[in-house]
């Protein structure tokens, strides 16, 4: 899987890893928390077939590609 941010004039920047959701929204929190910015909620879907992260920025977003077609589920 690879995580990205998102940023507000769309431009897309590898930020991890992850080998799974819990580890993608640990390197989320982890951005978010680096900068200063506080997460009230997080809101995810399925586009483009791969999962989008809203994190309270009307304007930016996580988008997390999951490299090996196995799926990304949310349990």
């Amino acid at each position: 899987m690879i995580l990205y941010f998102e940023n507000s004039r769309s431009v897309k920047r590898k930020i991890g890893q992850p080998k799974d959701l819990e580890e993608a929204l640990h390197i989320i929190n982890k951005f978010c928390d680096d900068r200063g910015f506080p997460i009230y909620y997080t809101r995810m879907w399925d586009e483009d077939n791969a999962k989008k992260f809203d994190v309270g920025s009307h304007t930016e977003f996580f988008i997390l590609e999951d490299t090996n077609d196995s799926g990304i589920g949310v349990d």
